[in-house]
Order: structure tokens, then C-alpha cells, then sequence
């Protein structure tokens, strides 16, 4: 256990550190969250900024794996193929975390990087048309706070936004299909079970922003 805890702190450090050090999270003091400006003062020591700015980093990957757990162990046992918790601990930490840290760093990129204007608008068209959708679906009377784009045309990319947009499509399918072989893997699941880990997984974002939606009408 102690392993496994050593294993995804480091890829926690190796995602959230390069973030902070390049001044995600620490831009400003106002930018430090107001829980831990209440622990060490209004205006904390330097070193205190970039732990803030760790932490504020880490949260994003930390409450997605810690879902991606509980949905695919929850999955396996419906189906009655779990063979205990560090099975699938092992499965998440050991592989999928590190996709999951690969996705964050890319959406990062395009969200930050100059150049990838295209890929980054067609990335969000593809969120939004995802929640648009939803609604649709729930049949609610919601505003969203962004239109709904007329077209997903992917066209128009970069170089340096073909290659982001192909990384991001690469790392999900591998970080859905390192599920599947975890649960085949780990927990000598069949091929159904295996599968419907994945679909759990696929639906928590469909979950969330249903819930959203029921809350916000």
C-alpha cells in the first residue's frame, strides 16, 4: 500500500510540479485559495505561494482518480468480478493515473500555449456541444453561458495543435483501454465486466453535468 501511495505521489509531483514551477496557481497572492491564506496569513511567504499552488494543482487529478476509483470499483462489483480494493488500486495508480496526468497536461497546453487557437476553440466546441446536448437530453430550460457552436469543423489546426489534439485523443483511449485490461488483468474480470468498468467510467462527466443541470433548473 505504502508502494502504491509512493507511486501516485510521484505522479502527482511530476504533473503539478512543472505546472507550478512554470506559475500556474501562484500568478498573485490573490490567486492562493482562501483556506490556506486563512492557515498561514494574508500575505504567506513565498514558499507557502508555490505549496499553494502544489496543492490547487494536484486537486484536478487527485478528485478525477479518486472518481475513476470508485466508479471502476464499483463497476466490477455489480458484476461480481472484484478481487478486492488493491486490485483496482493497482490498476489506477500503476496505469491509468498516468494517462489521466498525460490528458490534464495536454488540455493545459492548449489552454495556455500560443499557436493552438484552432485546436484549443475545436476542443471546447466539443464540450460544449457535449452539454448542449444534455440539456437537450434533460429537456431543461438552462442557459448555458457559452453558445452552441454552428459546426465541430476540425480544420484549420497548427502544426503544434495537430500533435496536441492527436496526444489528447491517444491518451484517452489508452487511459479507457488500461481500464479494461486492469479489470482483465487484476482482477481476472471476462471481457463483459472489463467492458462495463469502462462504461461507468465513460459515464461520470455524463452524470455530472446531468446533475448540474437538474440542480441549476
Amino acid at each position: 500500500m505504502w508502494g502504491l501511495a509512493a507511486i501516485y505521489l510521484i505522479n502527482l509531483v511530476l504533473y503539478a510540479g512543472p505546472l507550478t514551477l512554470a506559475g500556474v496557481g501562484i500568478q498573485s497572492n490573490a490567486d492562493v485559495p482562501r483556506w490556506f491564506t486563512g492557515v498561514v496569513g494574508s500575505e504567506p511567504g513565498l514558499a507557502m505561494v508555490y505549496l499553494a499552488g502544489f496543492i490547487q494543482n494536484s486537486a484536478y487529478l487527485l478528485g478525477f482518480t479518486i472518481a475513476t476509483f470508485v466508479a471502476t470499483h464499483l463497476a466490477l462489483l455489480l458484476t461480481v468480478q472484484s478481487k478486492g480494493i488493491l486490485p483496482t488500486a493497482y490498476s489506477v495508480v500503476y496505469s491509468s493515473s498516468v494517462y489521466v496526468a498525460g490528458i490534464f497536461t495536454v488540455v493545459w497546453y492548449l489552454t495556455t500555449a500560443s499557436g493552438v487557437a484552432a485546436a484549443r476553440d475545436f476542443v471546447i466546441d466539443i464540450q460544449v456541444a457535449f452539454i448542449y446536448a444534455l440539456i437537450e437530453y434533460a429537456g431543461a430550460d438552462v442557459e448555458y453561458a457559452v453558445p452552441r457552436p454552428e459546426t465541430l469543423a476540425a480544420s484549420g489546426f497548427s502544426q503544434l495543435g495537430e500533435y496536441a489534439l492527436l496526444s489528447l485523443f491517444v491518451l484517452v483511449g489508452y487511459f479507457f483501454y488500461s481500464l479494461y485490461l486492469g479489470a482483465r488483468i487484476n482482477h481476472d474480470a471476462d471481457r463483459i465486466a472489463s467492458a462495463a468498468t469502462v462504461l461507468v467510467v465513460v459515464s461520470l462527466p455524463i452524470a455530472y453535468v446531468l446533475g448540474s443541470i437538474l440542480v441549476a433548473t
